[in-house]
């Protein structure tokens, strides 16, 4: 059964899966877990012996030789015969040190245990681990004992079989003395069982014979990662020294599956001993079939489980067949990660290591900004994900803010209370937002808004406004008939609209906030590289983004200036329409006091009251009214009338120019800075500062690069075995 076994998983197939399982070992092994055998088990256990046998390699056996790190041992058949060392450097190391560590390398044409012992040496120094014993010097001592990089060895021979087997340090629990500390024994535990428990691992616990496996540490740990014992092998080594026959019988129950609690059961090997080291290892083996020939070990003839070569050829099948389990769902995760770094490549845009690039780079920056801005002015929100923040809404929170302002000044823009206006309650509108409520997210803008920001006055509703208008024109007056100065109409304008001025300016900083968060929100959204972002906004938009706010605000005080300083003037119809209907109210209230009854004129109006007026009464309709009284009510219906028709061009002046035209329209508005005009003026000092990459980015494409060739190949190499 044993010789079927043997031919049926050393054809030309397997051997093509084994080298293709070592190629994706190299492309690919430290980023996606591949099929492989681990070999673990205590200090002295055997294991060094058991790696011997499976590989051929004569590893040394001094105490300050042990395995300081895994080791990936290959065998392979070439043509050519040589051995090659290298170093996988860890992935957490740093740069400068994998760079380091991947320098070492050496070509051997032979490997005694001299040689090998010569070697690991000089790996030790190449990883920076700390000599033991005499070598160690004060300037060495401070080392650590052990490293997490892979010693790679590599033996190509044209009689080689197949196969690769990765050593770990032996776990410990003492601390040696100029060799070891409590932190190394954790240290090693934790890498044994990173090794350990990954599904694609077959765990080779190694386990001396004059010990009872239940007691065994490696086998908890074993359980621990493997909770089914479904991927753990236990090997028994050193025979020769279970000299008490319950002992013997022990370990032989195991590996016949009497006390077998391990799917894959129990080997037995027996090591060469201390006083057979110039024992060859063909030697070696000849005295292990010499030894399980005799009593009580005989009893394993018929097991195919003890001796090397059982092993050996056990641990091929399983891994042969561990392999053609794993490479689909290893093919599916070398996809799904080739793609992951494609799209981080692809995040990061092209290379930036000139001008040129760096030009093209800023121009889709800009491109794809101009395009939010587009989509925000046009209220398209549905093409862009960000503006499921309603924040970044920009048009309809303009809009909002454009009713509130209009709101705010026909209800609270007036000092005093018109008299056709009615009571006013003060009642606050659904869109009243102040800026002191807005997040203080830029405090450069209250660099702006705080000298320009001022208290609304409180209206002066309590006072009459007929008396604060007789007041004026009393004080005023000069030698008119019947009429008034028109001063005194700019003067009362003044006075009735000064609260427009914070109400305005207000709303303007209210607007600039909107805008300039969206511009900052759109930015980083176009702009995936946070670098590039701090230098474009900090640098170059942020002073001239300052800039174009305080001309809108400086033009915003100037319409002021016009609408209120200058002479009052309109050709609006309206004004007189406003006139002559509180003309007609006040007529209307002087008829009403003169009449005496009311009755309904006809069938044909009887839903109209008509008053009955006598026509004496008549004549005492302007009776009654001094000429400053005449005055004051004709200053008050021209001022409300005028009042009236400012206000509303006013609000409509504003939103127009200073909002719609100067901060979001013009070419010089501040959503119109960063566009490809401005990227052209760049010098190349300046493209590099904004786009050029710094050293760690360029290291990360490199690597990108790197992994991505390696993943490509790996997935030929795949499909090679379809």
């Amino acid at each position: 059964m044993a010789e079927v076994k043997g031919q049926e998983h050393s054809g030309s197939g397997n051997l093509a899966i084994l080298t293709k399982v070592d190629k994706l070992r190299e492309l690919i092994g430290n980023r996606i877990a591949l099929p492989q055998l681990v070999v673990v088990g205590d200090q002295s256990s055997g294991k060094s012996s058991v790696l011997e046998n499976l590989t051929g390699f004569a590893f040394p056996r001094a105490a300050e030789l042990c395995t300081r790190y895994a080791t990936q041992i290959t065998c392979r058949r070439e043509q050519i015969e040589a051995i090659t060392v290298s170093i996988i450097p860890n992935q957490d190391a740093s740069p400068d040190a994998q760079a380091h560590v991947k320098k070492f390398h050496r070509t051997l044409m032979g490997l005694d245990q001299t040689t090998l012992a010569q070697v690991f040496k000089d790996a030790n120094e190449a990883m920076g681990i700390r000599p033991s014993g005499n070598d160690v010097t004060s300037d060495k001592a401070s080392l650590p004992a052990f490293s997490k990089h892979t010693l790679r060895i590599e033996k190509f021979g044209p009689n080689e079989e197949h196969f690769t087997v990765i050593d770990v340090p032996g776990i410990f629990r003492n601390e040696t003395e100029g060799l070891t500390v409590e932190s190394d024994i954790i240290l090693v535990r934790d890498m044994v069982k990173n090794y350990m428990k990954d599904p694609r691992t077959i765990i080779l616990a190694i386990m001396p014979s004059n010990v009872d496996p239940a007691t065994q540490e490696i086998l908890k740990l074993a359980k621990q990662v493997d909770q089914t014992m479904s991927r753990t092998m236990a090997v028994l080594t050193k025979p020769d020294l279970a000299i008490e026959p319950t002992t013997q019988q022990i370990a032989i129950d195991h590996v016949m599956g009497k006390r077998n609690d391990l799917i894959l059961g129990y080997y037995i090997v027996k090591n060469r001993g201390p006083d057979h080291a110039d024992m060859t290892l063909e030697e070696g083996q000849m005295d292990e079939c010499e030894f399980f020939a005799k009593a009580p070990w005989s009893a394993l003839k018929h097991t195919d489980r003890a001796g090397i070569d059982c092993l050996k050829r056990r641990v091929r099948e399983l891994l042969i067949d561990l392999i053609k389990k794993e490479f689909p769902q290893v093919k599916l995760e070398v996809i799904k990660e080739l793609n992951l770094l494609k799209s981080q490549r692809d995040a990061m845009g092209p290379s930036r290591d000139g001008p040129d690039t760096q030009r093209e780079y800023l121009n889709k920056i800009s491109e794809t900004f101009q395009s939010l801005v587009r989509d925000a002015l046009g209220a398209s929100y549905a093409r862009h994900k960000m503006f499921s923040n309603h924040t970044l809404r920009l048009m309809t929170r303009i809009v909002e803010a454009n009713e509130s302002y209009s709101d705010k000044m026909a209800r609270t823009g007036h000092t005093r209370q018109f008299q056709s206006m009615g009571k006013d309650k003060h009642s606050k509108s659904k869109f009243d937002e102040d800026i002191e409520v807005l997040p203080d997210l830029y405090p450069g803008l209250r660099e702006i808004f705080d000298p320009v920001i001022t208290p609304v006055p409180k209206s002066d509703m309590d006072t009459d406004i007929l008396d604060y208008i007789e007041g004026v024109y009393t004080s005023s007056r000069g030698q008119e008939l019947g009429t008034f100065s028109g001063s005194l109409l700019g003067t009362m304008f003044q006075e009735q609209s000064k609260k427009w001025e914070p109400i305005t300016v207000q709303h303007i900083t209210l607007i600039i906030w909107h805008v300039h968060h969206f511009i900052h929100e759109a930015l980083r959204e176009s702009c995936p590289d946070s670098k590039v972002f701090d230098e474009l906004w900090n640098t170059y938009l942020l002073d001239e983004l300052h800039s174009s706010y305080c001309a809108v605000l400086e033009r915003a005080k100037l319409l002021l200036k016009i609408e209120r300083d200058c002479c009052p003037i309109t050709y609006n119809h309206y004004f007189n329409d406003n006139l002559q209907k509180e003309q007609s109210k006040r007529l209307v209230c002087a008829v009403e006091k003169l009449g005496v009854d009311e009755f309904t004129l006809d069938e044909a109006h009887e839903d109209e009251e008509v008053l009955k007026i006598p026509k004496s009464s008549l004549q005492q309709l302007a009776v009654n009214k001094s000429n400053s009284e005449h005055v004051r009510e004709y200053m008050h219906d021209v001022l409300y009338s005028y009042y009236k028709v400012s206000r509303k061009r006013f609000v409509d002046v504003v939103c127009q120019q200073a909002v719609n035209y100067y901060l979001l329209a013009a070419e010089h508005s501040p959503l119109k800075i960063f566009n490809m005009q401005m990227v052209l003026r760049l010098n190349e000092d300046q493209l590099d500062t904004i786009a050029g990459e710094d050293l760690h980015i360029r290291q990360r494409r490199e690597k990108l690069t790197r992994d991505i060739a390696n993943f490509e190949a790996a997935l030929k190499t795949l499909k090679g075995s379809e």
